[in-house]
């Protein structure tokens, strides 16, 4: 399965999640020239900017760690590029990540609130 197709299948499974959780999505797939934010959910007041992370094994550590302290400051970026664009209402902002080990039957999510 190519990179792209599994992303988007892991963000299929993160969205159908974070739904669950009664957040409400705003935005798929937002791009900037500095990359992409997958998510941006709603949590009442809070605009959540969400990185799916998804993985078919450990060997590489969990989907969580491979959001390094680089990537957190791209997506920092695009969120600040994405409020000054779209001007949307909101109490706080969050930055969640959500992981995904893909296993036979049943996924593993981690998600990580608040992740920095």
């Amino acid at each position: 399965m190519g990179n792209r197709r599994k992303g988007d299948r892991g963000e299929d499974v993160a969205l159908r999640y974070l739904l669950s959780k009664k957040l409400d999505l705003v935005e798929r797939n937002y791009r900037t020239r500095y990359g992409e934010v997958d998510l941006v959910m709603r949590d009442a007041g809070t605009l959540v900017f969400v990185e799916v992370k998804w993985r078919g094994g450990l060997e590489y550590g969990a989907p969580v760690e491979a959001v390094t302290e680089r990537k957190q400051r791209a997506i920092r970026s695009m969120a600040e590029q994405y409020l000054a664009e779209k001007e949307p209402e909101f109490e706080e902002i969050r930055f969640d990540v959500v992981g995904i080990l893909a296993r036979t039957g049943e996924n593993a999510i981690q998600h990580v609130r608040h992740a920095f």
